[in-house]
């Protein structure tokens, strides 16, 4: 099986749509488009699943660059080692409030706290 990893095509469309497309070039053995998991709409990719190396070499000359109502397809070999990556996770920058108030009080504050504004009311504010 070789992965083609899609991006570009027509929200609107359906799988049955780009299953027409790619068979012309080879066998397909799956479709998996991206959907947003509230929403049920398509995110604009996804991945077809070849049974050949030569049937998705084809379709990958044939249809990347094309332009399907409006919008320009792409086609590429999707990333085996993907997976294999390792992710960098990134520090929250915004912590929860009990985590700040322990903060607070461990560390020395950066800032001085400003006082609050004053609310000046219309209603006793004398006219000149």
């Amino acid at each position: 099986m070789v992965k083609l990893f899609v991006v570009g095509y027509p929200l609107d469309i359906q799988e049955a749509d780009l299953m027409d497309i790619f068979s012309i070039h080879g066998n397909i053995h799956s479709i998996h488009l991206l959907t947003d998991k509230f929403t049920q709409r398509h995110k604009g990719f996804g991945f077809i699943e070849m049974e050949e190396q030569a049937d998705a070499d084809r379709a990958i000359a044939a249809i990347n660059g094309m332009v399907l109502k409006g919008r320009k397809i792409s086609v590429k070999l999707a990333d085996e080692a993907r997976a294999e990556k390792p992710r960098t996770v990134r520090e929250n920058r915004f912590q929860s409030q009990e985590l700040q108030g322990n903060a607070s009080q461990t560390a020395a504050e950066p800032f001085k706290m400003k006082r609050p504004r004053k609310l000046i009311s219309n209603t006793f504010r004398a006219e000149n």
